[in-house]
């Protein structure tokens, strides 16, 4: 009894006590960490303090690691590995441990007696080990062990998904803090250009070459230019700020960036859209995922079927008892049993509970098998607008290239002209609008043409750091 009653007090102790190793190794699946890819191969989500340049995938990994849908993610994911460590402990035995103690008094008064009166005082001690080992059931536990096994992968496949949506996100709000850095270097360019002719037309104008409309012209150029400077420095602001809370960070922290958008990355991975759409069929994690959450349902419809079968199991128990009585009641005992069989458990009867739980798992199924549909469609969709879109942005990125280029010349020509006294203001300033407007597209068309790249490669399900090279 001495040795039986620390065991059964660790046994009542609670969860807390019981939670060891992962022994049925159920995570070794899972990543290490919510961002399990680092750059460079380096350990995940591990920083020092920002440097003095910040580099696009630098930014990125900071980004993920702050990214709570990731951790969440990621946290559901090792829910759904124990829940398959639950499904691995049916096939082991079940051993439970009972103890109990009392401790009785009884007095007894004869009314016809005066002063007469008996007690008697009784102690008992019992223990109870009880075994029970389910040995078959139709197939019911390895229904409910794949079933687990198929979520987990859908688990897997969902932590990836998200993993790439946030991959894709926090590419766009670095390259969006790009534009708003070019921009504000075009702006500036802009009011300098615009700060000349206004001089120009002031010296002109002193001189009497030049009409005092042309001076005023100029000098509300120069006006329009400083408050399209200030504007774009407040859309930097704003974008850096962003940038920075979305790693973590203050968002007045002193951030300066390391990249300028460029086009022409790798597009290696772009080919035929029919060869596109059929690796994002076989590689798209959310269509792993609602492939795997099907699979998992068929596996609870067989689960319900083997639940209205028999189960044969080994019992066992072993039990201690001890009773200190008075003389008068056959005095103290001690009392120990064993025992050790098959029970064969035969469902029956259930009120037609197994029938609708059949009826409501195959239901399952079949919603199951329009969400694989579904996602199958929206990825289709995905991958078909990205390619699109990608066409599309290649084409203006050159054209927006080419504007850039000849919108400079048709102004260094007009300001020559200007300059000769053969242009006009109202041509020089035109020029100017011109070149400031094509700025502005060649760098809203790099943006764009940087997002629809990681757009496709995240519908293909193939987004990683290497994208960025």
């Amino acid at each position: 009894m001495k040795r039986i009653l620390p065991f059964a007090l660790a046994l009542a102790a609670g969860p807390e006590a019981l939670a060891g190793p992962d022994v049925f190794r159920t995570e070794r699946t899972l990543p290490q960490a919510p961002v399990s890819e680092a750059r460079h191969g380096g350990v995940p989500c591990l920083f020092n303090g920002v440097q003095a340049e910040l580099a696009l995938d630098e930014a990125i990994e900071r980004m993920l690691c702050q990214d709570p849908q990731t951790r969440q993610a990621w946290a559901e994911a090792k829910a759904q590995a124990a829940q398959m460590g639950v499904a691995w402990s049916a096939y082991l035995p079940r051993l439970g441990a009972s103890v109990g103690a009392s401790d009785g008094r009884s007095r007894t008064d004869y009314l016809d007696f005066d002063g007469v009166e008996t007690s008697t005082r009784q102690k008992s001690l019992d223990a109870r080990l009880d075994l029970s080992w389910v040995l078959f059931d139709f197939g019911k536990r390895r229904a409910a062990l794949r079933s687990a096994r198929h979520l987990l992968v859908a688990a897997n496949a969902s932590h990836d998904a998200i993993l790439q949506n946030a991959f894709v996100n926090a590419a766009q709000v670095y390259y969006d803090a790009l534009a708003a850095q070019d921009a504000l270097a075009a702006a500036q360019q802009v009011k300098d250009m615009a700060e000349e002719n206004f001089q120009a037309a002031d010296a002109k104008y002193r001189a009497g070459a030049a009409a005092l409309s042309d001076r005023l012209q100029a000098q509300t150029a120069a006006s329009q230019s400083e408050l399209r400077l200030v504007r774009a420095r407040g859309n930097l602001d704003n974008a850096l700020g962003t940038l920075a809370l979305r790693m973590g960070l203050a968002p007045d922290s002193a951030l300066k960036l390391s990249s300028e958008l460029t086009p022409m990355p790798d597009t290696g991975f772009v080919g035929a859209i029919d060869r596109l759409l059929a690796q994002a069929r076989s590689h798209h994690p959310e269509l792993i995922a609602a492939q795997a959450r099907l699979d998992a349902a068929q596996e609870k419809v067989r689960e319900a079927r083997a639940e209205g079968r028999p189960t044969l199991a080994l019992t066992g128990s072993l039990s201690h008892a001890r009773n200190d009585l008075p003389l008068a009641l056959n005095g103290d005992t001690r009392q120990r049993d064993s025992s050790l069989g098959l029970q064969l458990n035969i469902p029956l009867f259930e009120g037609f509970e197994r029938n609708y739980r059949v009826r409501g798992a195959r239901a399952q199924v079949e919603a199951s098998r329009a969400a694989l549909a579904g996602a199958e469609q929206q990825v289709s969709l995905l991958v078909w607008g990205s390619y699109q879109r990608l066409m599309v942005d290649t084409r203006s990125l050159k054209s927006t290239d080419a504007l850039v280029e000849q919108s400079r010349q048709a102004l260094e020509v007009t300001r020559g002209r200007y300059r000769s006294g053969v242009g006009s203001m109202i041509e020089l300033l035109n020029a100017l609008s011109a070149y400031a407007d094509a700025q502005e597209q060649h760098i809203r068309a790099l943006a764009d043409w940087q997002n629809a790249r990681l757009q496709l490669a995240a519908g293909l399900g193939r987004l990683g750091f290497w994208a960025l090279q």
